[in-house]
Protein backbone atom coordinates (compact mmCIF):
# COMPACT_ATOMS: atom_id res chain seq x y z
CA UNK A 1 0.00 0.00 0.00
CA UNK A 2 1.48 3.77 -0.97
CA UNK A 3 1.06 6.22 1.44
CA UNK A 4 -0.06 9.20 0.41
CA UNK A 5 2.56 12.04 0.39
CA UNK A 6 1.60 15.15 2.48
CA UNK A 7 1.98 18.54 0.55
CA UNK A 8 4.63 20.24 2.03
CA UNK A 9 3.54 23.11 4.21
CA UNK A 10 6.03 26.04 5.62
CA UNK A 11 8.92 28.54 4.29
CA UNK A 12 11.82 27.48 2.90
CA UNK A 13 15.02 29.39 3.51
CA UNK A 14 17.82 28.42 1.20
CA UNK A 15 20.02 29.08 3.63
CA UNK A 16 19.36 26.18 5.41
CA UNK A 17 22.40 23.07 5.44
CA UNK A 18 20.88 19.76 5.42
CA UNK A 19 22.92 16.71 6.44
CA UNK A 20 22.37 13.50 4.95
CA UNK A 21 24.05 10.25 6.73
CA UNK A 22 23.31 7.05 4.72
CA UNK A 23 24.69 3.33 5.60
CA UNK A 24 27.02 1.78 3.66
CA UNK A 25 25.15 -1.19 3.43
CA UNK A 26 22.93 -1.90 0.31
CA UNK A 27 24.84 0.60 -1.57
CA UNK A 28 23.02 0.60 -4.97
CA UNK A 29 19.42 0.82 -2.92
CA UNK A 30 20.84 3.38 -0.58
CA UNK A 31 22.62 5.22 -2.94
CA UNK A 32 18.68 5.58 -4.77
CA UNK A 33 17.12 6.85 -1.06
CA UNK A 34 19.96 9.55 -1.16
CA UNK A 35 19.35 10.80 -4.67
CA UNK A 36 16.00 11.15 -3.78
CA UNK A 37 15.99 13.01 -1.00
CA UNK A 38 19.00 15.16 -2.78
CA UNK A 39 16.37 15.62 -5.68
CA UNK A 40 13.77 17.02 -3.56
CA UNK A 41 15.82 18.93 -1.44
CA UNK A 42 16.90 20.75 -4.75
CA UNK A 43 13.98 21.08 -6.34
CA UNK A 44 12.47 22.75 -2.87
CA UNK A 45 14.88 25.23 -3.30
CA UNK A 46 18.26 24.29 -1.04
CA UNK A 47 21.91 24.95 -3.06
CA UNK A 48 23.86 21.87 -3.89
CA UNK A 49 26.11 23.89 -1.88
CA UNK A 50 24.18 23.54 1.10
CA UNK A 51 24.20 19.72 1.35
CA UNK A 52 26.44 17.77 2.77
CA UNK A 53 26.00 14.08 2.50
CA UNK A 54 28.43 11.50 4.81
CA UNK A 55 28.28 7.45 4.33
CA UNK A 56 28.46 5.94 7.69
CA UNK A 57 30.25 2.59 7.71
CA UNK A 58 26.72 0.94 8.78
CA UNK A 59 23.43 2.19 10.32
CA UNK A 60 24.18 2.06 13.43
CA UNK A 61 27.02 4.56 13.31
CA UNK A 62 24.73 7.23 11.52
CA UNK A 63 23.80 8.78 14.94
CA UNK A 64 26.87 9.05 15.52
CA UNK A 65 27.80 10.92 12.78
CA UNK A 66 24.63 12.87 12.56
CA UNK A 67 25.17 14.04 16.54
CA UNK A 68 28.95 15.31 15.42
CA UNK A 69 27.33 17.44 12.29
CA UNK A 70 24.43 18.69 15.16
CA UNK A 71 26.78 19.25 18.05
CA UNK A 72 29.56 21.29 15.56
CA UNK A 73 26.53 23.22 14.13
CA UNK A 74 27.48 22.14 10.64
CA UNK A 75 24.11 21.90 9.37
CA UNK A 76 20.32 23.21 10.10
CA UNK A 77 18.74 19.77 9.78
CA UNK A 78 19.61 16.26 9.80
CA UNK A 79 18.39 12.97 7.37
CA UNK A 80 18.97 9.32 8.18
CA UNK A 81 18.99 6.54 5.48
CA UNK A 82 19.50 3.07 5.27
CA UNK A 83 18.56 -0.41 4.98
CA UNK A 84 19.06 -3.43 7.59
CA UNK A 85 17.74 -6.49 6.35
CA UNK A 86 16.51 -9.31 9.44
CA UNK A 87 18.92 -12.55 9.34
CA UNK A 88 19.01 -15.54 11.36
CA UNK A 89 19.34 -13.48 14.18
CA UNK A 90 18.06 -10.82 16.28
CA UNK A 91 21.34 -8.64 15.70
CA UNK A 92 19.38 -6.74 13.03
CA UNK A 93 16.34 -6.15 15.29
CA UNK A 94 18.75 -4.79 17.79
CA UNK A 95 20.63 -2.32 15.38
CA UNK A 96 17.35 -1.10 14.02
CA UNK A 97 16.18 -0.58 17.80
CA UNK A 98 19.89 1.33 18.22
CA UNK A 99 19.91 3.55 15.62
CA UNK A 100 16.07 4.60 15.93
CA UNK A 101 16.49 5.34 19.88
CA UNK A 102 20.27 7.43 18.34
CA UNK A 103 18.28 9.28 16.27
CA UNK A 104 15.73 10.84 18.51
CA UNK A 105 18.51 11.67 21.05
CA UNK A 106 20.39 13.51 18.60
CA UNK A 107 17.46 15.45 17.35
CA UNK A 108 16.24 15.97 21.49
CA UNK A 109 19.23 16.83 22.50
CA UNK A 110 20.46 19.39 19.99
CA UNK A 111 16.99 20.90 18.58
CA UNK A 112 18.06 19.68 15.27
CA UNK A 113 15.22 17.81 13.04
CA UNK A 114 16.73 14.15 12.18
CA UNK A 115 14.52 12.84 9.75
CA UNK A 116 14.31 9.06 10.09
CA UNK A 117 14.33 6.45 6.69
CA UNK A 118 16.29 3.89 8.53
CA UNK A 119 14.23 0.77 6.52
CA UNK A 120 14.35 -2.63 8.68
CA UNK A 121 12.65 -5.13 6.69
CA UNK A 122 12.66 -9.03 6.28
CA UNK A 123 13.95 -8.87 2.56
CA UNK A 124 16.17 -6.32 0.31
CA UNK A 125 12.86 -6.35 -1.76
CA UNK A 126 11.09 -4.61 0.13
CA UNK A 127 13.47 -1.94 0.65
CA UNK A 128 13.49 -1.79 -3.15
CA UNK A 129 9.57 -0.80 -2.91
CA UNK A 130 10.13 1.81 -0.20
CA UNK A 131 13.25 3.70 -2.06
CA UNK A 132 10.75 6.61 -2.26
CA UNK A 133 11.23 7.25 1.74
CA UNK A 134 14.51 9.85 0.48
CA UNK A 135 12.12 12.01 -0.32
CA UNK A 136 9.86 11.57 2.01
CA UNK A 137 12.47 11.75 4.70
CA UNK A 138 13.50 15.13 2.79
CA UNK A 139 10.04 16.43 2.91
CA UNK A 140 10.10 15.86 6.32
CA UNK A 141 12.99 17.68 7.39
CA UNK A 142 12.21 20.66 5.66
CA UNK A 143 8.44 20.91 6.94
CA UNK A 144 9.83 20.12 10.98
CA UNK A 145 12.73 22.97 10.29
CA UNK A 146 10.30 25.29 9.01
CA UNK A 147 7.76 24.66 12.25
CA UNK A 148 10.59 24.96 14.84
CA UNK A 149 11.79 27.86 12.93
CA UNK A 150 8.07 29.16 13.02
CA UNK A 151 7.80 28.06 17.05
CA UNK A 152 11.43 29.83 17.70
CA UNK A 153 10.41 33.22 16.43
Amino acid sequence: MKQETVPFVGRINRAWRIGIVHSSYYKEETDQLVARAVRFLRESGIPASNIVTIAAPGSFEIPLLGAELARTKQVDALIGLGIIVEGETHHARLIAEAVTHGMMDVQVRYGVPFAFEVLYVDDIALARARLDRGEEAARAVLQSLAHLRQIQS
